[in-house]
């Protein structure tokens, strides 16, 4: 079999991989946690962020683990453009979206503040394990305000309108935790064929590891988002097309990158400076629209595609 086609297979074969471990984990935890007695909310916005922010942890770690800090950051740095350009471009495009929810309203402005703080980080292209274990601290942080502000508030206000988390989880302790540590082996082994695949790939094609972060393996492991995000867009669930980017896009700067970052130090090679304006530039153009209660049109989600577009054009060797 030729060499491509074997690498095709591991990208891809990842991927599937990755999208039911994924599942099966979130599954798994949801059950698990409201039969501990939590909040349909709380598991939504603290169980559910965490185990669909898990595949790209995992690609990250395993990267840092071989020393391949450029897929780790850029996978981190491309899913984050994605999340916001391409797909809620894309949601935008389906129907405007406009923000309700009072948890949605304040994520905006913490994602600007999270995203500047990893451009400051990214200053001397390396994030040690310090700044690791820092960034988890500030994901703990924000989960524990999470929950606080949803036992603070009336209910009303912290809806997230298309949010479905099932009010009679399965009683079967035994099968949740089969299908927790089913989904956990499931995604190991996503994000090892993921991996491969894409440093095999970057070797044959002469392109960098950052390369193939930033673009491919990114839009794989961002997947699953863009789906719940059109879903959401065609159900008019404006909140949860919204509150799902921008919470992937914090679980990836302070979860995903401090996990990966503790694991190994991570060296950011092949990311340039422009990738990170690109990252803060979107996210910034994000807050008028849910600081002002404006709407995010179609207009806009037309500026957001051709910003992505362009910047891949950008991205892409000749």
């Amino acid at each position: 079999m030729p060499e491509l086609m074997l690498i095709i297979i591991y990208i891809l074969g990842g991927l599937v991989l990755l999208f039911f471990g994924a599942d099966w984990l979130v599954k798994g935890a949801t059950s698990l946690a409201l039969n501990l007695g939590l909040s349909p909310l709380i598991v939504g916005l603290t169980v559910v962020a965490l185990g669909t922010s898990v595949p790209e942890a995992l690609v990250s770690v395993k990267s840092a683990i071989d020393h391949q800090g450029g897929i780790a950051i850029g996978n981190v740095v491309g899913s984050n453009i994605l999340n916001i350009a391409l797909i809620l471009g894309l949601s935008a495009l389906f129907t405007p979206l406009k923000v309700d929810s009072h948890l949605v309203k304040a994520d905006v402005p913490l994602l600007a503040g999270a995203t500047f703080m990893l451009f400051v980080l990214l200053e001397d292209l390396h994030i040690s394990r310090m700044e690791g274990a820092f960034l988890l601290m500030c994901i703990a942080g924000y989960i524990t305000g999470n929950i606080m502000t949803v036992k603070r508030t009336t209910p009303e206000e912290n809806k997230i309108e298309g949010l479905d988390i099932p009010e009679t989880p399965d009683k079967n302790i035994l099968r949740v935790i089969a299908l927790l540590i089913v989904g956990i082996i499931t995604l190991g082994f996503g994000a090892n064929f993921l991996v491969t695949g894409a440093v095999d790939l970057a070797r044959i094609w002469g392109l960098s590891e950052a390369l193939i972060g930033l673009t491919i393996v990114s839009i794989g492991t961002g997947t699953p988002e863009l789906a719940t995000a059109l879903m959401a867009a065609y159900r008019k669930s404006s909140d949860l097309a919204i509150g799902n980017a921008v919470g992937s896009n914090l679980f990836n700067i302070m979860f995903v990158l401090g996990l990966a970052a503790l694991v190994a130090p991570l060296d950011a090679k092949g990311i340039n400076s422009s990738d990170l304006y690109v990252m803060l530039a979107v996210t910034i153009l994000l807050l008028p629209t849910v600081k002002t209660g404006l709407v995010l049109d179609r207009k806009e989600g037309f500026l957001f595609l051709a910003i992505y577009t362009g910047y891949l054009y950008y991205l892409w060797p000749a």
